[in-house]
């Protein structure tokens, strides 16, 4: 409903569908984002041949121009074109302002009752005094002194959270891209939304505040599985393949012991191109892309779209990330290795449970104890079909103990030599 509604006030701010194109892409369009995750769109302005000017982005102040002329150039019966033209012209602006007459904002002198709606139909109400709830901007901010600019907005009482940039190549682009990594890539899915999660509750996955974006986080997980599956081949052969044999628990331990330990941000840059490969940033063709001489600890991430983009150019806490990868790895490796800790649960001590997740787990222990319940009721018929599938399952799990206590030598030896 709300990417409907969106869709419809920018087409009627610039002119309607056949003077901009109003394109959802992200997380919401690869299936990869959480429930409180932002919905992204891009605007694209068709130019007089038809095509989009984010697929051929030109200079801003040609276009500037280009309006400019076409203003003067109106005549007096063509003055509703005229203001989508000059609504074209400042487009971050020109939104802004339609977006605050659309959600309205709520004074701190108005009282929160009124138009009590979601997205179904049903009242909203506060959890502190169950009134109606008025919908309202609860944040708007035009953010224009950055790489990508972008309108962002939160609507309440919802909380969602909105972002819209103009023009920008990629976005829809990038989401076909990562629709066939998932394809290919089985542990792709699982592992960004642990890792999301993860980066989202410690408030270290925004972009324009430094963090890592979903965009760059699935690069990074995409070049990682890469790698990954060429150790296993080189290791088990040309039949080991991560689309049929893969550890999702041993995949997030080395994942936090490549960004939080092994990698070399100074150094190396990533592509994932070609089934994945390292470059050096200082190498003649890459370095004036991908090196940044005020920050050399920068992850260079290599846009596969844009070859001459750096998906990490904005990330710049990324120091301050690899030392939290680095924590939650030598965390999960104390419940890990040998002596082993006791714990209900081994990735709580990473990942903040919420209160969904409590009920889930409720839900499933109660699940068991009743199917638990109902085998014993029905004899032992189901110990043959058990016995099989554990047989099965013995070589995955000797394989993971064993690499269990690699990582645990190796992180002791590291203890030592710091």
């Amino acid at each position: 409903v709300m990417v409907e509604r969106v869709t419809a006030l920018a087409q009627r701010v610039f002119g309607g569908k056949d003077k901009c194109l109003v394109l959802p892409f992200g997380s919401q369009m690869t299936g990869l984002c959480l429930p409180n995750s932002d919905i992204d769109f891009v605007i694209r302005f068709p130019d007089e041949n038809g095509k989009d000017e984010g697929s051929t982005k030109k200079n801003n102040t040609a276009q500037k121009g280009e309006q400019k002329s076409k203003t003067t150039s109106a005549n007096s019966g063509e003055e509703e074109d005229e203001e989508y033209i000059i609504a074209r012209a400042d487009p971050l602006n020109a939104l802004a302002k339609a977006v605050r007459e659309e959600f309205g904002v709520l004074s701190k002198f108005e009282p929160d009752v009124a138009t009590p709606t979601n997205s179904a139909g049903t009242t909203l109400t506060t959890s502190r005094d169950k009134t109606p709830v008025k919908e309202h901007l609860s944040y708007l901010e035009v953010i224009s002194q950055t790489r990508v600019p972008l309108v962002k907005f939160t609507v309440a009482p919802y909380d969602i959270d909105i972002d819209v940039c103009f023009n920008q190549p990629g976005g829809p682009e990038s989401a076909e891209l990562m629709h066939r990594f998932m394809y290919s890539m089985p542990p792709l899915r699982p592992l960004t939304f642990v890792l999301k999660y993860f980066l989202a509750s410690r408030e270290i996955n925004k972009p324009f505040t430094g963090g890592i974006g979903s965009y760059l986080l699935q690069l990074m997980i995409v070049s990682f599985l890469q790698h990954r599956s060429r150790e296993e081949i080189n290791d088990r052969g040309r039949s080991a393949s991560l689309g049929t044999h893969f550890n999702l628990g041993s995949l997030l331990l080395d994942f936090l012991e490549l960004y939080g330990m092994d990698f070399n941000y100074v150094t190396t840059g990533i592509s994932v191109r070609t089934d994945g490969y390292y470059f050096p940033k200082g190498s003649t063709d890459k370095k004036p892309v991908f090196w940044q001489p005020s920050r050399p600890f920068m992850l260079a991430m290599e846009n596969p779209l844009d070859i001459t983009a750096d998906v990490g150019a904005g990330a710049y806490r990324i120091q301050m990330i690899k030392n939290v990868f680095e924590h939650a790895f030598k965390t999960l490796m104390a419940y890990v290795s040998e002596p082993l800790e006791e714990t209900d649960s081994i990735l709580a001590k990473i990942i903040p449970p919420t209160e969904e997740m409590e009920k889930r787990r409720v839900f499933k222990m109660v699940s068991n104890i009743e199917e638990a319940v109902v085998m014993a009721s029905s004899g032992n018929g189901a110990d043959v079909g058990d016995d099989n599938r554990n047989n099965e399952e013995s070589d995955d799990e000797e394989n993971t103990r064993k690499r269990r206590k690699k990582k645990s030598r190796k992180l002791s030896s590291k203890k030592r030599r710091s």
